[in-house]
């Protein structure tokens, strides 16, 4: 399988007995199957060892846009995590593959206090 951002070779990658990924060998972004997915938001540690590329490189090729979907080959959709409106990810509609650029989902994982201001700032969230 061929990564939709760098064109680099991705491979498997397994944690645990459940959880299985796709990650890119140069640039480590992960396409991640939605049921793969609720596991690795739940499993201890699944970030660290699984979303291993750097930050930096992950924000550059985040402006890769307009990707095919590795798997089935048609083009996904650019989409926002609605509690954590900075994070923009892309989506397959055919095979509701997700894919994650470095960091991505790390970041997606663990809501923190800056996230919370943020959207208040932006007028995402109330201020009681």
């Amino acid at each position: 399988m061929e990564c939709p951002k760098c064109q680099g070779l991705m491979q498997e990658k397994v944690y645990g007995s459940r959880i299985k990924i796709k990650r890119c060998e140069n640039c480590q972004g992960l396409f991640i199957r939605p049921e793969m997915l609720e596991e690795m938001l739940d499993e201890w540690m699944s970030d660290v060892l699984l979303d291993t590329g750097s930050v930096k490189v992950g924000r550059h090729f985040d402006r890769v846009d307009d990707i095919d979907c590795p798997a089935c080959h048609i083009r996904m959709d650019k989409i926002v995590d609605e509690k954590q409106t900075h994070i923009w990810l892309e989506s397959c509609s055919e095979c509701d593959g997700l894919f994650f650029d470095a960091g991505e989902f790390t970041d997606l994982k663990y809501v923190t206090i800056l996230d919370f201001f943020r959207d208040i700032l932006k007028g995402k969230r109330p201020v009681d």
